[in-house]
């Protein structure tokens, strides 16, 4: 292996670690997140928000960093970078470098797909959570909005609404 490959793939080892520590800091904000959807403090959210599109961002340039190395090695190797499909040009990569390299890039390729298998199901518990607390509170809005305005208590045929018997807001003053 010559230098130039050599040194291309400890960059590409250097950028994956670096992948691997904003993933991690992500799933940290997952983890997090669920308790804060729970305690319902906005400022909070807000700050949780802010932590994980800093982590978005630093996660969209090491990729692009990793994408430009992924293409100077596969030009290095004379390999046909068309042939070779996204999520498999990290494992033909790993076929080229010394022993060291394939154990290591190995080891990330690893960690990341841990990491973003965990954030998915993160995000997708943390979304549930989102969705049956929206559908609570369009409930008790129909509800209040039942209350305010009651519709009418009798259908068309003379016969008591039976769908939408509910109670009314008194005011006892005076």
């Amino acid at each position: 292996m010559n230098n130039e490959l050599h040194s291309l793939y400890e960059s590409l080892i250097s950028v994956l670690r670096n992948e691997v520590d904003v993933y991690t800091k992500l799933h940290k904000c997952f983890m997090n997140e669920r308790e804060i959807l729970a305690g319902s403090s906005v400022d909070e959210l807000d700050e949780s928000n802010s932590r994980k599109e800093t982590c978005i961002l630093k996660a969209r340039m090491v990729q692009e960093a990793r994408t430009k190395l992924v293409d100077r090695i596969i030009n290095t190797l004379d390999l046909d970078g068309k042939a070779l499909d996204k999520d498999k040009s990290l494992s033909t990569l790993l076929l080229h470098g010394d022993d060291t390299q394939k154990r290591e890039l190995e080891e990330c390729r690893s960690a990341l797909k841990s990491l973003l298998m965990d954030i998915n199901g993160l995000n997708e518990r943390n979304r549930t959570l989102l969705d049956s607390s929206l559908f609570y509170v369009r409930k008790s809005i129909d509800f209040l909005g039942q209350l305010i305005y009651p519709g009418a208590t009798y259908m068309s045929t003379g016969r008591l609404r039976a769908d939408h018997l509910n109670g009314k807001i008194l005011s006892r003053e005076g």
